[in-house]
């Protein structure tokens, strides 16, 4: 006898209807957002450089809240898992006299499996760098946003996300922009170091919500602001707007797909994200995070 599929279909408003009724949640519906995880891995790199180097990383994942709690996803909906890299100690592979500039097209690979109910598969994460201003005295992290590519977790359970080897193209510039050349390395961690960011739980649920925007670029920056645009489509509901949120924080509500933000610091990074919202307030999960710098005053 073939087994009936009990699938519950609900949208992200009256999912947090029913949990403040159960008294799990206070307040009006909130944006599904990742719940932030992170690990700490020490890498051995081979370079183009010719040395081996030690490299501290620090892999930041956004593991999804798309289902019915934290760190869960909807079995039959595409899983977004973005991840970003905070990378230590580069300054012996890159560096020179008077410090270099870590060029915008720079770029990294991390290499990852999701073991899971189905299995282990393999995935692998692109990354790209926001432009760093690296000197021999000064330790300062690089940093680089990513994603790896959608996932179907169709088979309800526990999936875990293990990161492994990474891979790095470098492109520093000199004072003056003068490019010094690529420096490539390929790097691993030690084998008995917890490689674990996190773990996905996947529901027999359906969450509707407004598709997540993105293609979230940078426009143009000054030393103390930066304008942003994206890309976005309304679902069943017109668009409201949008909610940006910088370093983790709201910033403002926009009402186009583009945003400007002032009053920043000069030649400091930042990460941005973007939420796509329709007239009843039903929001979309976060987009993925945009990480820029801006230019020294």
């Amino acid at each position: 006898m073939r087994k009936k599929l009990n699938r519950y279909r609900v949208t992200a408003l009256s999912l947090a209807s029913a949990l403040v009724a159960a008294g799990a949640l206070v307040g009006a519906a909130s944006p599904a957002s990742a719940q932030t995880t992170a690990v700490r891995l020490d890498y051995t790199c081979t370079t183009s450089l010719g040395p081996s180097v030690q490299l501290t990383a620090w892999v930041v994942g956004g593991l999804p809240d798309d289902g019915s709690g934290p760190n869960s996803v909807a079995a039959y909906q595409p899983t977004f898992i973005d991840v970003d890299l905070d990378l230590r100690e580069l300054r012996p592979v890159v560096t020179m006299a008077g410090g270099v500039r870590l060029d915008g097209d720079s770029t990294a690979t991390l290499d990852a499996r999701i073991t899971g109910p189905d299995g282990t598969r393999s995935t692998q994460a692109p990354f790209t760098f926001a432009p760093t201003w690296l000197t021999t005295s000064q330790g300062v992290a690089v940093r680089a946003s990513g994603a790896f590519p959608l996932q179907y977790l169709s088979t309800y359970g526990n999936y875990d996300v293990h990161v492994d080897d990474l891979k790095l193209s470098l492109r520093p510039e000199r004072a003056d922009g003068t490019p010094i050349g690529t420096v490539t390395a390929s790097c691993s961690h030690d084998p008995a170091q917890n490689d674990l960011l996190g773990t996905v739980a996947s529901q027999n649920i359906i969450i509707e919500r407004p598709i997540r925007p993105s293609g979230l670029h940078v426009v143009s920056t000054t030393p103390t602001s930066v304008t942003l645009a994206w890309e976005a489509s309304s679902w069943w509901f017109p668009t409201a707007g949008y909610d940006v949120y910088l370093d983790g924080g709201h910033v403002g509500f926009f009402t186009e797909k583009q945003a400007t933000i002032s009053g920043l610091t000069p030649d400091t990074q930042h990460r941005a994200k973007v939420v796509n919202v329709d007239t009843y307030r039903i929001q979309s999960t976060k987009s993925q995070g945009l990480i820029f710098t801006l230019p020294r005053a």
